[in-house]
């Protein structure tokens, strides 16, 4: 019997009211990934040296060609503060370790560029599921 993931990368973890906004991808983006301003005021890039402007969310909707990952003119939803929000470990994490993202990538960790206000809500192992505190 197939059944649904308790969690997955891009997927919100609590309940609590938070910003979530849509801007369209300038290329592929992920779900769980740090997205910043993409080159006008209405795109998104995952990574990216720019302003970072949240975490990516999983959209169910998209076609299983897609894979879940949004394509460059896709509507890309993301998180913004304050939310809890599944991510993929780059690396080891502790719950309470400052956050991170690789601008290369927009996945976390602890060395990259820093979130401002962030946290790990929970530890994990590199390629695990992680929540990411954005305060």
């Amino acid at each position: 019997m197939a059944s649904i993931s308790k969690a997955y990368a891009g997927f919100v973890a609590d309940q609590q009211t938070s910003v979530r906004l849509s801007r369209l991808a300038e290329g592929a983006v992920n779900p769980g990934r740090v997205v910043t301003l993409g080159s006008t005021d209405n795109r998104v890039v995952q990574g990216g040296s720019g302003t970072i402007l949240g975490v990516s969310m999983a959209d169910r909707t998209l076609s299983p060609e897609k894979n879940g990952v949004y394509a460059a003119g896709d509507t890309v939803g993301y998180v913004s503060h304050p939310a809890i929000i599944w991510c993929t470990a780059q690396v080891s994490v502790s719950a309470g370790n400052a956050a991170a993202y690789d601008p290369a990538s927009g996945e976390v960790n602890l060395a990259g560029t820093p979130i401002p206000n962030a946290i790990f809500d929970s530890s994990a192992s590199a390629g695990e599921l992680v929540k990411l505190r954005l305060q």
